[in-house]
């Protein structure tokens, strides 16, 4: 039987939590398991050799933040193999979703039981993406901090901040399985899973299992009232926010009211420029994914 497992490392991961992998991966990982080890070198790097490593290997594990994880399962769709997360990034969301530990050694220990499930990804204008994708505030925040030399969660709050005091809530027209919407919003966030990272959790109630969109919107706030979402957000709360609309559905299409205005796109925490429209659809089962237990609706 095939054991042998791939890694694939960003080494340019900007908080350097990828370094000591390969001692820890000789240390930890099961004596039955056979690693081969891949560096990438360019953005797409990744998908590259994930899509090679699926007819070797039973299992590749993404090593660095949500953009290489969503790098290495796009290259993996439509295949047998598992995909494992060891966690390194700035944000984390997949793994906090999953529960996956952050600890390299209890994320190889992990990956050792090969516990897997199957869940959805979904497609953004042809892009796969496992996590979050949408526009406004925070398309705009991932925007300054992929252009940061800055990591760390930290750099992000700053950021946040500073877009803050400038950012206005703009018009959209939001189609949701052929409903149209006409709103006024702060954020749209498409969500296959719950969270951005760090535990930010913009739609507590999604899940990777029941091949549904969770469409999050939060409406215009005031100064004060911009507190308590903070707050919300990371007490998986914001669903309980009046300044908070869910809409669920399996394909999505946005567009600004104003027809000459672009939007600016983000999935997974990465930006993904000015577009004219965004097109969302889920991707049903398309995965499996090595998780530490069965979370039922995760």
């Amino acid at each position: 039987m095939n054991k042998t497992v791939c890694f694939i490392v960003n080494p340019v991961s900007g908080t350097g939590k990828w370094k000591g992998i390969e001692e820890n991966i000789k240390k930890y990982l099961d004596p039955s398991l056979t690693p081969i080890i891949y560096y990438t070198e360019y953005p797409g790097h990744a998908t590259i050799l994930a899509e090679d490593a699926t007819e070797k290997c039973i299992a590749i594990i993404a090593v660095g933040g949500d953009g290489i994880v969503n790098e290495v399962a796009a290259g993996m769709m439509g295949t047998t193999a598992l995909l494992g997360i060891i966690p390194a990034g700035s944000g984390n969301a997949l793994a906090n979703h999953f529960q996956i530990p952050l600890d390299q050694k209890e994320a190889i220990e992990c990956i050792n039981k090969m516990h897997s499930s199957t869940v959805d990804t979904a497609l953004v204008n042809g892009k796969h993406f496992l996590a979050v994708a949408g526009t406004g505030f925070d398309a705009e925040v991932a925007a300054m901090f992929a252009g940061s030399k800055r990591r760390g969660f930290i750099s992000y709050i700053y950021l946040s901040a500073l877009k803050y005091l400038t950012y206005k809530p703009s018009e959209y027209e939001i189609t949701v399985d052929g409903e149209v919407f006409r709103k006024k919003t702060f954020v749209i966030s498409v969500a296959n899973s719950s969270q951005y990272g760090n535990n930010a959790y913009i739609s507590p109630e999604a899940s990777t299992k029941d091949g549904l969109l969770d469409v999050s919107i939060i409406k215009p706030f005031s100064v004060f009232s911009g507190t308590i979402i903070f707050w919300r957000l990371f007490r998986k709360t914001l669903h309980h926010s009046p300044y908070f609309e869910n809409i669920r559905g399996k394909n999505i299409l946005i567009k600004r009211a104003n027809p000459d205005e672009k939007l600016c796109l983000h999935y997974d925490g990465e930006p993904g420029g000015m577009v004219d429209e965004i097109k969302i659809s889920i991707l049903p089962k398309s995965l499996k994914i090595i998780t530490p237990i069965d979370h039922g609706r995760i």
